[in-house]
């Protein structure tokens, strides 16, 4: 049975950037399943590894190097046939946190965001495991300081705290003893090039301790394999589906749909794309609710305008806008990420998101977008613009307003027209919806 027009449209904005109509009408022809399917079916990707920018130190400044590292997650983003894997390692950055800003190595964050896109919609133990020894979170949570008779908490607190479990679901004796499992996990000395994990018998603290009730010579990595597949497996199998569902569908999941979710994500081998398929199989993805639930983040919102528009990064230069809008690329605010929806509602995020929409819309004007604009009916250039953008459906406000600045614009000169309905369309209310 065909899917729904506007399902569709709702599955292509959460699980990527948004679709055009024909992209639209060629996935609602498939029931929900194969459509599902087909947007987690991310073979037809290119690998990660390709275009991958020049980070090297000794050749490239500081602004070189982070341009070229955001320029190139933006055109993945942009260019990919199932923008998932994208969208994916964006929900990762945002739950286990580095920062670029304290990380200082451009090529330490990038590796940790490859480690998402490469592994992150496969086995989520798998990605905890290497999440955990890469030197960019070694060095932002400190555990490359975590050593025997001193150890470090940041890492092992918030290992549990924002990573795996929530509070309420472990001790500050957890936390004591977790962090003694986890001294000698470090890095290599500080002007090493580049920095690696290195695991340092010596300073590893190999006496007994007691974690979650069980005594015993705990190591690192063994606290994530007891929190993920023992006996805390079910805590840690719902709080990541709450997260996934928050960003996907909508904030503060129902328990019964962290239940559910929790299924899905045990049974299918605690694999991420089996939470994502159960998150959008889900009948409350569907909903109302799910469907008018999350605001675009800033890198959502460029990206969404991109693909829409065609432009590029070199055209558009978008890591000078993202930042002023609140969310700057490999550097979240800090260890708990960026929070959603009012986080990104403010004065001067509309005001940095009306001066992104300003340069996007001079440079979509050079390539004669909508150039033809003042040849249709009013109600043509209108729905045509909508259309564009895949605002398939808006108020009747939205609608009348777009007719006005056409109806008035034509009274005068016409030849703003296609350059203020692309800026216009991108601060409607409907285009900052995910």
């Amino acid at each position: 049975m065909p899917s729904d027009f506007s399902d569709v449209a709702h599955l292509l904005r959460r699980s990527g950037f948004g679709g055009t109509r024909s992209e639209i009408e060629t996935l609602a022809a498939l029931d929900w399943a194969e459509a599902v399917d087909s947007v987690l079916d991310i073979s037809a990707n290119p690998p990660v590894t390709q275009g991958a920018p020049n980070l090297n130190e000794d050749t490239t400044s500081w602004s070189d190097r982070y341009i070229g590292m955001t320029h190139f997650w933006f055109e993945r983003a942009r260019t990919v046939p199932k923008p998932i894997q994208e969208k994916v390692a964006l929900f990762w950055h945002g739950l286990l946190c580095s920062g670029l800003d304290k990380v200082n190595k451009h090529y330490l964050m990038f590796d940790q965001i490859q480690l998402f896109r490469a592994s992150g919609m496969g086995d989520i133990v798998s990605l905890y495991q290497a999440m955990a020894i890469q030197p960019a979170m070694l060095l932002f949570l400190d555990n490359d300081e975590n050593r025997k008779g001193s150890p470090n908490e940041n890492f092992a607190r918030e290992l549990m705290e924002l990573f795996l479990l929530g509070q309420g679901h472990y001790t500050e004796d957890d936390v004591q003893a977790a962090a003694r499992a986890w001294t000698g996990h470090g890095l290599n000395r500080w002007d090493s090039n580049p920095r690696e994990y290195v695991f340092d018998a010596d300073e590893h603290d190999n006496d007994l301790k007691t974690f979650m009730g069980v005594t015993n010579n705990w190591n690192g990595p063994d606290i994530i394999t007891h929190i993920m597949l023992g006996p805390k497996q079910r805590d840690s199998a719902k709080f990541i589906a709450g997260k996934m569902w928050s960003f996907f569908a909508y904030p503060n999941p129902e328990n019964a749909i962290l239940e559910t979710l929790a299924d899905a994500l045990i049974g299918g081998g605690m694999r991420a794309d089996a939470l994502l398929r159960a998150i959008f199989m889900h009948p409350n993805f569907r909903s109302a609710q799910a469907k008018n639930a999350l605001v675009r983040s800033p890198i959502e919102f460029t990206v969404a305008a991109m693909r829409h528009t065609g432009l590029t990064s070199a055209d558009i230069d978008p890591q000078w806008y993202i930042g002023e809008m609140g969310q700057s690329m490999y550097d979240p605010p800090n260890v708990a990420g960026w929070k959603q929806n009012g986080y990104w509602i403010s004065s001067s995020a509309m005001w940095s998101k009306a001066r992104f929409a300003s340069n996007l819309r001079w440079r979509a004007n050079e390539r004669d977008f909508l150039a033809d604009s003042s040849e249709l009916t009013i109600e043509e250039s209108v729905n045509r613009a909508l259309d564009t953008f895949g605002l398939f459906e808006v108020s009747d406000r939205t609608r009348a307003a777009l007719n006005s600045f056409v109806e008035t614009e034509r009274a005068t000169s016409r030849w703003a027209e296609p350059t203020g309905l692309v800026f216009l369309s991108l601060l409607t209310p409907e285009f900052q919806l995910a």
